[in-house]
């Protein structure tokens, strides 16, 4: 989305939003002002009745007044009221002048009503009902669903009593007058009003969103040139310097997005030697460096001769080459044919090591070694890495697609079963082939959720060793029945690591039940661990058919395997475990004689040490 496109939505949107705002002020103000006139109005007829039953009570009970005591008072009081003729007709007149209100009633202390605009409610209880209140004090979207949605009435209410010498002077209630305003009513009143306020505000929010997108593009038209400018410095092109803005601040602009072009283009090249550099570093990275003297004995030696020759440097201290690289080996029988014949050897490969020899003054003979394969790993684990965060973002996105639409076929397809199968019994194997297939199809939408969920490590401190022998002893009864002979070596001794034990603990399992199917007639299962350069390598050894070269790049793939009922899940998360504890997984081995599975995992500061 364009920086201008950016700017006339978020004007527009700002103004639409303010004009609503005021428009959502307004209607609130309205429905207020509404209610209070309604209370107002409700509550002056409650007076007005109040002022009403007062009079008629001094001229049908005014023998009362002067003799008597106050309770004989008070029920000639409410008798003169409930054998009054005139009172209902009074208060039904009084509700036909009003629009909003729908019962007036008049009840004694006893909350029994004794006249009412509605006849047959005279002699029930008075209910209580919410008052008008109530409604004013709500919020405003509360107020506004309750007048326009709402089916209940709210009451008016006032009481007339008079002071009670045998009670210590306390006001006890003599009537009751309560005045029910119908929301219904209420909403036919306001309703007109909302409606004649929303469509006198329409036109002027549109006015004012055209006015505020035609501002907007107004505004925008400087930044056409420079988006042209940045477009030309992001795809690398030469900036053509644009034209100078009559406005001072957008020319300070342009000339420096003129300089940032010139420096981006300038980083460019740098980004390009420091690319040859680090790939340089990577051929590098694998070499391992042995000077011997002019008797053929190890001087000095560097650090990788440890995972080269799986020895520690004090090991091979003093050893003669021929010793180190025995003449029966390709290596060995390579260099041993060179210093015969005294001759260099430059970029001449063995295997997958690449081999120089150089002869230094006074006999001594300098060799390095680098691993062909240690670049192609790298980037082949970068690569991996980098397909699968791809994959787990799509698969993702794709699985949420999914899942809604196949949970209402699924309630669609019972209600059809529920209607179809009584007419259609015949229908019955049809409609179970569907619901298998969704179900299947649900399995693999929480599969893809599964392995895109992230994952919450649980790190603790553990025991990669010890792991391992468990496994290993929880495999050997299986591999016993195969005719499997499983060979152990380095478990004894800890190789502590920080980590989550369950993920470990599966992603191991996963490589080593492949090995062991990989060898259904038998054969010999290598479990090594060592602990070289702070790390933990855990080698993983079959006798199968191994795992051919052109396969060796996807077998961590989801969803790529080889079985004809695997899934192709259990490599790709052992892969992910792996990787979330810092750590790599690569596979080796010649074709035809096993396959070989190294973890490598970094120890402990403590234990490496």
């Amino acid at each position: 989305m364009s920086l201008r496109l950016r700017l006339t939505l978020v004007t527009t949107g700002l103004v639409a939003a303010v004009a609503i705002v005021l428009l959502a002020v307004q209607l609130n103000a309205l429905i207020s002002v509404s209610l209070e006139h309604t209370d107002d109005r409700a509550h002056l007829t409650a007076q007005f009745v109040k002022r009403y039953v007062l009079d008629r009570v001094q001229d049908r009970a005014s023998e009362t007044f002067e003799t008597g005591d106050i309770a004989s008072r008070i029920a000639a009081w409410r008798a003169a009221i409930a054998n009054d003729a005139e009172l209902p007709k009074f208060l039904a007149d009084t509700l036909a002048q009003t629009r909003s209100i729908v019962e007036i009633s008049v009840a004694g202390g006893d909350g029994r009503i004794l006249a009412s605009s509605t006849p047959a409610r005279t002699g029930r209880p008075l209910a209580p009902r919410l008052s008008m209140q109530s409604l004013l004090e709500l919020g405003p979207v509360e107020r506004f669903q309750a007048v326009l949605g709402g089916r209940i009435d709210y009451e008016s209410r006032v009481e007339l009593g008079v002071a009670n010498p045998s009670q210590g002077g306390r006001k006890e209630v003599v009537f009751t007058i309560q005045v029910l305003v119908s929301s219904v009513l209420l909403r036919d009143a306001i309703l007109p009003e909302v409606e004649r306020t929303a469509l006198a505000s329409l036109p002027l929010l549109f006015i004012a969103v055209f006015i505020a997108w035609l501002i907007s593009q107004l505004a925008s038209l400087p930044l056409t040139g420079i988006s042209r400018t940045i477009d030309r410095i992001a795809s690398g092109e030469e900036a053509v310097p644009p034209e100078l803005s009559t406005t001072r601040e957008l020319a300070v602009v342009q000339e420096k997005l003129r300089m940032l072009g010139e420096q981006f283009r300038g980083a460019q090249v740098g980004v390009t030697q420091l690319r040859g550099n680090v790939e340089h570093m990577l051929e590098r990275l694998e070499e391992t460096i042995f000077l011997f003297d002019a008797s053929g004995r190890l001087m000095v030696c560097g650090e990788a001769v440890e995972r080269l020759l799986k020895m520690t440097r004090a090991e091979v201290a003093g050893r003669r080459i021929d010793e180190l690289f025995p003449v029966g080996a390709p290596v060995g029988a390579k260099l041993a044919e060179a210093l015969a014949a005294r001759r260099r050897l430059h970029e001449v490969r063995v295997g997958r090591l690449v081999l120089n020899l150089d002869y230094l003054p006074e006999g001594a003979v300098l060799l390095r070694l680098r691993d062909a394969e240690g670049r192609q790993l790298v980037e082949s684990q970068l690569n991996l890495s980098s397909r699968l965060a791809a994959i787990s973002r799509l698969t993702g996105r794709v699985a949420h697609e999914i899942k809604n639409p196949l949970n209402s076929i699924a309630l669609r397809l019972e209600l059809l079963r529920s209607r179809v199968l009584p007419e259609v019994p015949e229908a019955e194997a049809e409609i179970a082939v569907i619901a298998q297939e969704i179900t299947r199809l649900d399995r693999v939408v929480r599969t893809f959720l599964d392995f895109t969920r992230p994952l919450e490590i649980r790190s603790v401190d553990l025991d990669l060793a010890r792991m391992a022998s468990d496994l290993v002893d929880l495999l050997r009864p299986e591999a016993e029945s195969q005719r499997v002979v499983v060979e152990t070596a380095g478990l004894d001794e800890p190789a502590q690591l920080n980590g989550d034990p369950d993920l470990l603990k599966q992603a191991l399992m996963n490589v080593l039940r492949n090995a062991l199917e990989a060898m259904p007639d038998g054969g010999t299962l290598g479990v090594r661990m060592d602990r070289t350069l702070g790390q933990a390598l855990l080698e993983i050894r079959d006798t199968g058919p191994g795992v051919p070269r052109d396969m060796r790049d996807k077998i961590f793939h989801l969803y790529y395997t080889t079985k004809p009922r695997g899934s192709g899940i259990g490599l790709a998360m052992t892969f992910r475990a792996i990787q979330l504890h810092n750590g790599a997984i690569e596979v080796d081995g010649e074709e035809g004689q096993g396959a070989v599975f190294r973890v490598r995992i970094p120890l402990e500061k403590e234990a490496a040490a």
